[in-house]
């Protein structure tokens, strides 16, 4: 009885130690979330580690009003999706890993892509499976949302970098290549990890000259030479920034 009683203190103690690791873990803000859920005294009197990171869980991926509007909540994570684009200097993976994170929101909130039944029924019919099942048709319909997510994911990257590559898979497309396309976002990033941009059509079109043209602004009378000498240039801009 003394062995039971002292095992069940030791694990009270690390069922606390792992509360309080977790709550210590959440900024500030996180921390007033949780606290101002109607169930949280109940978290802390029983200290349901498993509840406490459900609850953290679910604010993060609902902001703590998906029982409050779910319609709303669907539309903001969408535009979330559609408006994530990589910045010009930014990693490969750290891309990738924000759009899966995307990706896995919304899952949770129940956001699908590309999930048509007559498509997944369509691909298993060119597989000479007429008569499939519910989990054959349930996994190319997971096929066909992950290859939706890589296509989004390829039309995201960063252009200036990797510009060529989405275009060579155009050109593909249009030859009616067999599927020129990966299939999953991690198979995509680490193939543009790789990818090195080749100039042999064009000898004059490097990484330091591609084809951007400039412009010079104002008027031949507000450069003089000693202006120009000054200014180093500062007249002339690309396009772009004019």
């Amino acid at each position: 009885m003394s062995e039971l009683l002292k095992t069940e203190c030791t694990l009270e103690g690390k069922l606390c130690n792992i509360f309080a690791i977790i709550m210590s873990l959440c900024d500030s803000d996180m921390k007033n979330r949780v606290e101002r859920c109607m169930d949280y005294n109940e978290m802390d009197e029983d200290i349901d580690s498993l509840k406490l990171l459900a609850t953290i869980k679910k604010i993060i991926y609902s902001g703590g009003t998906h029982d409050l509007n779910v319609h709303h909540n669907k539309v903001m994570v969408h535009m979330n999706l559609m408006n994530l684009y990589q910045d010009e200097f930014q990693d490969n993976q750290e891309f990738c890993d924000q759009h899966l994170a995307m990706q896995k929101v919304c899952d949770k909130l129940g956001q699908s892509f590309g999930r048509c039944t007559d498509d997944a029924k369509a691909m298993l019919k060119e597989q000479v499976n007429v008569t499939p099942t519910n989990a054959q048709v349930n996994k190319a319909l997971n096929k066909i949302e992950d290859e939706h997510h890589v296509i989004i994911f390829l039309y995201k990257v960063d252009r200036t970098r990797y510009g060529k590559y989405v275009k060579q898979l155009e050109n593909d497309m249009l030859k009616k290549k067999k599927d020129p396309f990966l299939k999953t976002v991690a198979d995509v990033s680490q193939k543009l990890s790789g990818w090195q941009n080749v100039y042999v059509n064009n000898p004059g079109l490097t990484k330091a000259n591609d084809g951007v043209t400039f412009t010079t602004t104002g008027t031949v009378d507000d450069y003089t030479k000693k202006n120009i000498k000054n200014n180093k240039k500062k007249h002339i801009t690309c396009f772009k920034c004019k």
